[in-house]
């Protein structure tokens, strides 16, 4: 399975808040980022031992935490105050003592000419402002330095079975609330590999890494209380009733409670011209 490079809106306005509360389950419930994924961007980057990376709307550190041992220092940045501390007690646990937590938005960071050597952004470019971020890393990257996206399918956009019986469960329950987005007919949109090219990047691709994952009627529900589309609901006094009629139905398709599919992984990157 190929990721696909959808179309985002270019002025998006997503609530600062968004993912409050979501944070403990984003820790726990995010499917992890391939290691082979990891070290092919850093080839790709050739990223030297000694440098610095920055990573913008990190959430708790699913970026930043496992790419930190081939950095000297690491900047992690994120708008929800949760996000951080989840990061800063992980990023302890794990003895991680090179990052350093920014609450700030990615937009508004400061860093001198040339500072980092790459710039990561996991599962949330589409979020932020696309084009000022493209622009501004032009600055903070010295030549040659990259820039990458990271990011894989959606839970919802699986093709098995048991996806589509999850999703059913989930839209009667959800209605709009699965739409967290705030896109209007007027606002343009473009992909990530478009918005790299016009702020100025060059020799930017998309590698894929198909990698097979399994849930559980655990994982998923976890997962489920993670995003920004259901975190509402699972807030409020409906969410037992959602997740027993969500294990009913997984269950009832598979009463062994594994569900497999292949996560499409991958991420963009373009590098800052010489």
């Amino acid at each position: 399975m190929v990721a696909r490079n959808p179309l985002w809106p270019l002025n998006p306005s997503y609530r600062p808040d968004l993912y409050a509360g979501t944070s403990e389950y984003y820790a726990l419930y995010r499917p992890p980022y391939p290691a082979d994924l990891l070290h092919d961007l850093l080839a790709q980057a050739a990223v030297k031992d000694g440098g610095r990376l920055l990573d913008l709307a990190c959430g708790t550190g699913e970026v930043a935490l496992a790419l930190q041992p081939f950095f000297a220092e690491v900047w992690a940045v994120d708008q929800e105050p949760d996000m951080i501390a989840v990061g800063q007690r992980k990023a302890e646990q794990a003895g991680a003592w090179n990052v350093r937590w920014i609450r700030q938005r990615a937009e508004d960071i400061e860093a001198p000419s040339g500072f980092f050597e790459l710039v990561t952004i996991g599962a949330a470019f589409h979020r932020l402002d696309r084009r000022v971020v493209t622009e501004r890393a032009l600055g903070w990257l010295p030549p040659t330095g990259c820039l990458s996206v990271l990011g894989s399918n959606s839970f919802w956009t699986g093709k098995e079975e048991w996806q589509g019986i999850a999703r059913k469960v989930i839209d009667e329950w959800s209605g709009e609330k699965t739409h967290a987005g705030t896109e209007g007919p007027a606002n343009p949109h473009a992909s990530h590999i478009d918005v790299l090219a016009a702020a100025g990047f060059v020799d930017i691709e998309q590698r894929d890494f198909p990698t097979p994952y399994t849930w559980t009627p655990d994982t998923i529900t976890g997962y489920l209380r993670s995003t920004a589309f259901l975190s509402s609901l699972a807030s409020d006094r409906s969410s037992e009733q959602f997740e027993a009629e969500l294990r009913r139905a997984l269950l009832d398709y598979d009463p062994g409670g594994l569900y497999e599919e292949t996560m499409a992984f991958y991420y963009i990157i373009g590098r800052r011209p010489d």
